[in-house]
C-alpha cells in the first residue's frame, strides 16, 4: 500500500503557543507536534514488518513512510511489533538523528540492536519519568501480562496539556484510578478486545475512572487478528456525565486548544 504525505501535512499545521495537534496513526500509534515543531511519536506502526514476523498483515493505509518519521521523541511502550516496529525504528535511527527513544528495559536492547547510540536510548520502566523544556514522559503500569511483562503506560505533558496512553493493558480498577491523579484531559485506550487488551465497554469505564474529558479508542482496524468496537466504546461513554467519546479517522489531524477543547481540523483551518 502506498504512503499519503500525511508527515509533511502535520509538519505544515499551524498549532499555535498552548495548542497541541494530534494525529492518529493507526493501530496504537500517535503523532503529535506541539507549538515549537517538536514532534513525539508514540508507538507508530509504519510497514508491514507484522506479516513478515507473525503473518498478520496490514489490513489499513500506511499513512506515513519511515523516512518521512523525524521526531525528537519516539516512544514505544513495549516490544510488540505494533508497537516497536521492526522495519521503521532502523529506518528513524539512520535518517532522523537527533530522535531519542524511549521505551522500558525490553525496548532498549531493541533500540539499540537497530542501531541507535545509547546516549539516544533513555529507558522508562514504570514510576520513571523525563522531562525536557515543556515537555514530560512518564511511565506507568500497564497490564499485558506474560506476552510483555514490562509493558508500559504513559503519562504525557505536552503543549500544556496532559493525555494518557493506555498501551496494551487489562482493565483495572486502580490502574485508572492512579492516572485520574494525573488529570489527563484526553485518554487514550486500546480497545481490540483480544491478546489481553480492554474490550470497548471496558475501555469506556476506564476513561470514565480517569477522570479525562474526552475518550479516545485506539488499537483497532490494522490486523483481522484484532478486532474491537469503537461503537461499543463511544456508545458506552456516551451514558457518561464526566467523559466525551471522540473518534479519529486513520491519519486524521485534532488540534487540543489552550482551552481543552479537542477539534476536528477542519474546524480550525
Amino acid at each position: 500500500m502506498a504512503a499519503v504525505n500525511l508527515a509533511e501535512e502535520l509538519r505544515n499545521a499551524a498549532v499555535r503557543e498552548g495548542e497541541l495537534a494530534i494525529c492518529w496513526l493507526g493501530q496504537a500509534g500517535f503523532l503529535l507536534k506541539d507549538s515549537q515543531g517538536r514532534e513525539l511519536a508514540l508507538d507508530p506502526y509504519l510497514s508491514n514488518c507484522g506479516e513478515r514476523m507473525r503473518g498478520f498483515k496490514r489490513l489499513s493505509a500506511m499513512l506515513i513512510g519511515p523516512k518521512e518519521l523525524s521526531p525528537r521523541y519516539y516512544i514505544a511502550t513495549h516490544t510488540h511489533f505494533d508497537h516497536f516496529d521492526y522495519d521503521t525504528v532502523p529506518v528513524v535511527v539512520q535518517n532522523s538523528p537527533d530522535t531519542l527513544f524511549f521505551g522500558p528495559g525490553s525496548c532498549m536492547a531493541e533500540f539499540q540492536k537497530a542501531g541507535a547510540a545509547p546516549r539516544r536510548c533513555i529507558r522508562l520502566d514504570r514510576g520513571d519519568r523525563y522531562r525536557d523544556e515543556g515537555v514530560s514522559i512518564e511511565a506507568v503500569w500497564a497490564d499485558h501480562g506474560t506476552l510483555s511483562a514490562d509493558a508500559i503506560g504513559i503519562l504525557l505533558e505536552m503543549g500544556g496539556h496532559r493525555l494518557y496512553f493506555s498501551g496494551d493493558t487489562a482493565f483495572h480498577d486502580c490502574l485508572f484510578r492512579k492516572v485520574a491523579e494525573f488529570r489527563p484531559e484526553v485518554a487514550f485506550l486500546s480497545v481490540n478486545g483480544q491478546f489481553g487488551n480492554m474490550t470497548g465497554e471496558e475501555g469506556a469505564r476506564a476513561a470514565e475512572l480517569c477522570g479525562s474529558k474526552y475518550g479516545v479508542p485506539c488499537h483497532i482496524w490494522t490486523f483481522m487478528e484484532h478486532q474491537g468496537s469503537p461503537l461499543a466504546f463511544c456508545s458506552a461513554l456516551r451514558e457518561s456525565r464526566t467523559c466525551v467519546p471522540r473518534c479519529f479517522a486513520q491519519g486524521e489531524i485534532q488540534l487540543l486548544t489552550r482551552g481543552g477543547e479537542l477539534i476536528e481540523r477542519e474546524a480550525y483551518i
